[in-house]
């Protein structure tokens, strides 16, 4: 494939580090009509700003790309946006390649002490603290804080992981057959 241009409001990044969702996957086995093939997969991204002002300066990776200017994306809810693209879904090719062009507004800025492999994580780990956020947001707070992590991959090890930051301490570091991980009483289990 021909190197992306970018276009006067986006930054040509060389990639350095990209994740591979489970999206990712089922793309490839051919499980996922929105990503026909051929396309370049990958949205989980971090490198390396070439060319123009900001060339050199380490970037990290939002894969969606939106107006900046609809109803929706104003008011901070740029999921809703009508003409919204994702990195790795057609029009825009993903981050398994040597370069992506993207938007000044989809990057930020990796400080120097974090690497770029670290960096790249960035996008799965948003997804589960959000997640997170929004499900202890949704308690009553009269209720008894409980909440239920349901599997074992990236985003559920991180969605267990943004609970702990959250204050919730891990007492139990073992993993159950199901990849279940159980929050009860404030405090992190894993029931078998």
């Amino acid at each position: 494939m021909p190197d992306p241009v970018p276009s006067a409001d986006e930054h040509l990044i060389k990639v350095e580090a990209v994740g591979i969702c489970g999206s990712d996957m089922h793309a490839y086995v051919g499980h996922d009509a929105r990503r026909p093939a051929p396309l370049i997969l990958g949205h989980e991204a971090a490198g390396t700003i070439v060319g123009g002002a900001r060339d050199g300066t380490r970037v990290t990776i939002n894969p969606l790309v939106t107006c900046g200017t609809c109803t929706a994306c104003k008011a901070g809810r740029e999921n809703l946006c009508p003409t919204r693209q994702i990195i790795s879904m057609q029009p825009r090719e993903g981050a398994f390649a040597q370069f992506i062009a993207m938007p000044d507004r989809n990057l930020v800025e990796v400080p120097e002490d974090v690497s770029l492999i670290k960096a790249s994580l960035a996008e799965p780990l948003a997804v589960s603290w959000h997640a997170a956020r929004l499900a202890t947001q949704a308690l009553h707070p009269s209720m008894e804080k409980m909440a239920l992590v349901v599997g074992g991959g990236a985003i559920g090890l991180a969605a267990a992981l943004a609970l702990k930051a959250m204050g919730i301490e891990d007492r139990h570091h073992r993993r159950t057959q199901r990849h279940a991980s159980c929050l009860s009483g404030g405090h992190m289990s894993a029931e078998p």
